[in-house]
């Protein structure tokens, strides 16, 4: 970086550099909340943004142009125009994510989100209601529009653009010169590093209420002070993640959770405050199952499919879309959900939730004040059943979450502070910076943190083992083709401990006699002395001894309290044979034998995967080796496997381009599951080369069940197919 005289360049925590020259200033690139950064910095929010050679960070899962606060600060509270400069092949995704956020979806059919369609009651016109928020009777067409508050610009073909007097030229990737008469001034952005969370290790573990709720935050998109609002709902020790705020995940383990029991995730609505964790979510390990109703859903898919780069079909195919009907008892995770869309700037859910006989009721983002939504209705926005709707919250539940803020967006303190006493006592305001609370008011704002986990009094349910063991079962990849014949045997044959934190579980040396599954908590695997692996709950271990009748080959020791389940040696053979488990469990053990965790940690992708994503990479990696010179795979061909090399060099060649590849490369390339792939280049082997073959089938599966690892895979594969 060259600096002009009287330049500034500054790294904003959140992500993204803010650049001030004299009278002019910008932001390359725009990480998720960076404008609480610019919010309380000297100079302020800037009006420029340049958007980064990738708009979205697949390392992290997050946007690295989140322009979505920025254009609301500017617009709203400033009362100017938002302006961002871009690629020409970026300015449609950008723009798509902009129209998307602020005016919702074009087209909007609700018909089949309700039961009984157009005549249901509290059927709602969404986009009538839309459109009043986006009145402006002083415009031409009576209307905001989007032009009316972005002004785009775009780098020319030689990669210029002049902006406030100021030349701006793309000097290398992600490397932009700024020119102002003779002087100049070279800026690199750099993405955003991972927060300090995901290294830190959680002081203790988290147990889970039988019905709770742990908040995650409480605050909203401008205040700098507070997380934005989102949180987990606790039922029968599982979670439901609602609205998660962008690092929910590394929050959530410095805490002490543990993230693999939640599979599903309620997405409200399409604001950057309430869905950039949870595509961010999504592609963090497993699968997750995404609850909402198709209108959100489709605005999920438009604002995020073009910035990551996939296709619709693609997109969707990364999570497990659950669709919900409105005003109809939904079953997510064993609670009972009542979903109903709220009164806001584009379609957005609140609900509620009961189980074991206690309720808890979530407005969401809404405008709820009866006044105002008498005079809509007078005005035909709302139909009378519509408005008999928004009237109708949920005052009675056990636990309220209730937003406040700026109405018409938000519903206004006042009519908070108007309720009856009895139900302060069950209400949490969210949504709001903890100042915006009158004082005297006797209203509290939804306490963050496990510490202050708020639990439901119920009774635990009768089947809870039961059901955590088959949660086990449905989790552990190798049994997931098991029939339901053999569920019931699995729970026949397994047997539950505990352990107390440094209690050793198997002594190495000694008979194998019993194969091990994490319920909760994690274990230590150790080699004279030498941590080797940490596992966690869904990972299994023992194995080897069990299936290969070799003598324990590492000490395991609880690293905390630990739940366990686990089948004797005679259950667990008799339990698998006649399947191809067998098999699959040998491959698994040798594969452990021969120290493959070292190998992965020479590949930049497959060193950030998971304890649990690991070991299911272990089941289906077959050993392979090719003489010097010997083909593995010529351009052109169709991909039917990719290759780990273990040891030795392969030369990948395409015309007159070729590259050595050595250690950790997979080769192969990675291609995109709704399309027939070849391979992009010729590979063979320089000297006697020891590999692992994958095998396409097997990878695919692999990636239905971890789509954060496959985009990563596809996003980091060069030209030549090869991931280093």
């Amino acid at each position: 970086m060259s600096l002009a005289a009287g330049a500034t360049v500054v790294d904003l925590p959140r992500g993204g550099k803010l650049v001030r020259w004299g009278d002019f200033g910008c932001q390359i690139g725009a990480y998720p909340e960076t404008i609480k950064d610019t919010m309380s910095s000297s100079d302020g929010v800037p009006t420029l943004f340049i958007v980064p050679e990738e708009p979205f960070d697949i390392r992290l899962g997050v946007s690295a142009a989140e322009l979505e606060f920025p254009v609301y600060f500017n617009y709203y509270i400033r009362g100017r125009k938002f302006r961002f400069l871009c690629r020409r092949r970026q300015m449609l995704p950008i723009l798509r994510v902009l129209r998307e956020a602020i005016f919702g979806p074009c087209r909007v059919a609700l018909e089949a989100e309700y039961l009984q369609g157009a005549q249901s009651f509290g059927f709602p016109d969404l986009k009538r209601e839309m459109s009043f928020y986006k009145e402006a009777p002083e415009r031409p067409r009576g209307r905001i529009q989007l032009r009316d508050i972005v002004e785009p610009y775009a780098f020319d073909r030689h990669g210029r653009a002049e902006v406030d007097g100021v030349t701006i030229e793309l000097a290398g990737r992600d490397r932009y010169r700024f020119r102002r008469q003779d002087e100049t001034l070279e800026v690199d952005f750099r993405p955003r590093e991972a927060p300090p969370s995901r290294l830190a290790e959680p002081s203790r573990t988290f147990k889970p209420p039988v019905f709770g709720i742990t908040v995650i935050g409480s605050g909203h998109g401008f205040d700098a002070t507070t997380r934005t609002s989102g949180f987990v709902i606790w039922l029968n020790g599982k979670g439901v993640l609602v609205d998660p705020p962008v690092d929910s995940t590394d929050w959530m383990t410095r805490q002490g959770v543990d993230t693999r029991l939640i599979d599903d995730l309620v997405l409200t609505h399409c604001h950057a405050d309430h869905d950039a964790g949870t595509l961010q979510k999504v592609l963090q390990e497993g699968r997750v199952n995404l609850h909402t109703t198709p209108t959100v859903l489709q605005s999920f898919v438009r604002k995020y499919r073009s910035l990551i780069g996939l296709s619709s079909a693609e997109f969707q195919g990364l999570f497990n879309f659950v669709p919900v009907l409105i005003g109809q008892s939904v079953n997510i995770a064993g609670g009972s959900f009542l979903l109903k869309y709220t009164l806001h700037s584009i379609p957005t859910l609140g609900f509620q939730v009961t189980f074991q006989g206690k309720t808890f009721a979530y407005s969401c983002d809404t405008l709820y004040d009866p006044d105002e939504i008498r005079r809509l209705h007078q005005r035909g926005v709302l139909s009378h059943s519509r408005m008999e709707d928004l009237l109708g919250f949920n005052w009675d539940a056990d636990l309220i979450f209730h937003e406040a803020g700026v109405p018409p967006i938000h519903t206004p303190m006042q009519v908070l502070v108007d309720l009856p006493e009895p139900v302060k006592e069950r209400l949490f305001v969210c949504h709001v910076s903890p100042g915006a609370i009158p004082e005297g008011s006797r209203l509290r704002l939804a306490p963050t943190g496990v510490d202050h986990t708020l639990e439901l009094d119920v009774p635990v349910p009768e089947v809870m083992l039961a059901q955590r063991m088959l949660d086990v079962l449905a989790h552990i990849d190798l049994f997931e083709n098991f029939s339901i014949p053999k569920a019931v045997e699995f729970l026949n044959i397994t047997h539950a401990m505990r352990c107390a934190g440094g209690e050793q579980i198997i002594e190495r040396g000694t008979k194998g006699d019993r194969f091990f599954m994490i319920l909760s908590g994690e274990v230590d695997v150790r080699k004279n002395g030498k941590l080797v692996q940490r596992a966690g709950r869904y990972d299994y271990f023992g194995e080897i001894a069990v299936i290969m009748e070799l003598p324990r080959a590492a000490d395991v020791f609880a690293r905390e309290d630990v739940e366990l389940l686990w089948i004797s040696r005679d259950d667990f053979l008799s339990f698998i044979r006649n399947t191809e488990l067998p098999w699959l469990f040998r491959r698994v053990a040798q594969n452990r034998i021969t120290d493959s965790w070292a190998l992965f940690a020479q590949n930049s992708i497959l060193k950030t995967l998971t304890p649990f994503q690991k070991t299911q990479l272990l089941a289906i990696m077959g050993k392979r080796e090719a003489a010097p010179g010997e083909q593995l795979f010529a351009a052109g061909s169709p991909v039917d496997r990719l290759f780990l090399v273990e040891r030795g060099e392969v030369r990948v060649r395409r015309g007159g381009e070729e590259r050595t590849v050595g250690r950790g490369a997979l080769i192969g390339g990675v291609s995109r599951l709704d399309q027939k792939a070849v391979y992009p280049a010729e590979a063979r082997a320089c000297e006697r080369v020891r590999l692992f073959r994958l095998k396409m089938p097997e990878m695919e599966r692999f990636f239905r069940s971890n789509p954060g690892a496959y985009v990563r895979l596809l996003r980091a594969a060069d030209e030549l197919g090869v991931v280093r």
